[in-house]
């Protein structure tokens, strides 16, 4: 005699059981729903069924269809012992949003990201600071197919304009389509597509010499062979990007995680003085003949500066040391006001120094060596 049990587990029966999402996360949404009266004979051929899913499209529970791709999580069943439908048991599916077959603005978070500043040195006291950025992304629930369907390799290198057009030609059952948060470096002028309605109007044109990253693509299909014809989004121009290191993780329901550092350097250079002793733009004052045991020495940034003894300093090819302490005093160098000292060196001035200081006279700079 057949018992009251179902032994199916039809869409239709589903009902709601769990649902949560962080609005400020949407990757973490969940639906979990629940085959209810479920005969117990009937659980292992429904285990079956809900393992061989890995993917369902606009899950129904309690016949509200809940739009999108998901990815099945955890499935289990618990028996039921009491309420009406003692006896039978009731089977628990877990579906996590996201089941994407291209890195998007929805599956995409910032994990990582820091700044610090990059020194290029001008010379000993002075340096031009700029500041590098590396922020590591990741796109979660990304499918197997898509994780080999050119999104892995768009991510992981710049393309150039001609590398682009032969990756096009070579696709010919569709457009080309270049992955969301591709890099492209384009060497010559040519029109990208800032807007591409159904009239297929373009909407601007790129700078040569420029990097670009594509945001919010959107691909419409041909509405006679279905195929892909035409895709749209928006190019900004990155400063100067360097991709440090990209890589994927499996997770435990078979979809993957694709992460990239990426790593910006600024365009605006600052100049920085470091906090050193004779630090400044040291030029030799007056003309110093040859065989002379002391320099007159202008620009150093403290006009309260003292030079001590054994402190050297080169001026051309030769190199002087100072064989006295030397205090500077405030002096006026057209308009400029500097520290200025008069030193005792040894050796003696030498011809090429004489030479140089008559040819460039106040051009002449004392570059020290232990600042």
């Amino acid at each position: 005699m057949a018992n009251k049990w179902r032994t199916t587990v039809a869409e239709a029966n589903a009902v709601l059981h769990k649902y949560s999402v962080n609005p400020s996360n949407l990757v973490t949404e969940v639906l979990v729903r629940r085959w209810d009266g479920i005969d117990r004979t009937y659980v292992d051929a429904a285990r079956t069924i809900l393992k061989a899913a890995k993917t369902v499209t606009d899950p129904k529970a309690d016949n509200i269809t809940f739009s999108g791709a998901w990815t099945v999580g955890n499935v289990w069943y618990d028996p039921v012992n009491g309420s009406n439908i003692a006896g039978s048991t009731s089977i628990y599916q877990e579906l996590k949003v996201g089941n994407n077959l291209y890195a998007t603005p929805d599956n995409l978070s910032l994990v990582r990201s820091r700044s610090y500043p990059l020194e290029q040195n001008e010379n000993s006291w002075m340096y031009y600071e700029r500041f590098k950025t590396e922020d590591t992304s990741r796109w979660k629930n990304v499918t197997y197919a898509g994780l080999n369907d050119e999104v892995y390799e768009g991510l992981r290198q710049i393309r150039t304009y001609d590398a682009w057009v032969a990756n096009r030609l070579a696709r010919d059952d569709k457009f080309d389509r270049p992955p969301p948060y591709t890099i492209g470096y384009y060497d010559r002028l040519f029109l990208y597509n800032i807007i591409y309605d159904e009239t297929g109007s373009y909407g601007g044109a790129s700078s040569a010499g420029l990097y670009y990253i594509l945001s919010n693509p959107t691909y419409r299909l041909d509405p006679y062979d279905g195929l892909e014809t035409s895709w749209f989004g928006t190019w900004t121009a990155i400063a100067t990007p360097v991709i440090r290191e990209v890589w994927h993780e499996e997770n435990e329901d078979g979809t993957y995680d694709i992460f990239r550092t990426l790593e910006t350097t600024n365009t605006t250079a600052i100049m920085r003085t470091r906090a050193l002793t004779y630090a400044g733009m040291v030029l030799v004052q007056g003309a110093p003949a040859l065989d002379d045991t002391s320099l007159i020495l202008w620009g150093f940034e403290k006009t309260t500066e003292k030079i001590y003894k054994h402190a050297r300093f080169m001026i051309g090819s030769t190199t002087y040391r100072v064989t006295a302490d030397a205090a500077c005093v405030a002096t006026d160098v057209g308009g400029v006001e500097k520290g200025q000292a008069t030193v005792s060196v040894t050796p003696s001035v030498s011809q090429s120094t004489e030479d140089s200081c008559d040819d460039y006279p106040r051009q002449v700079q004392a570059l020290f060596i232990a600042l």
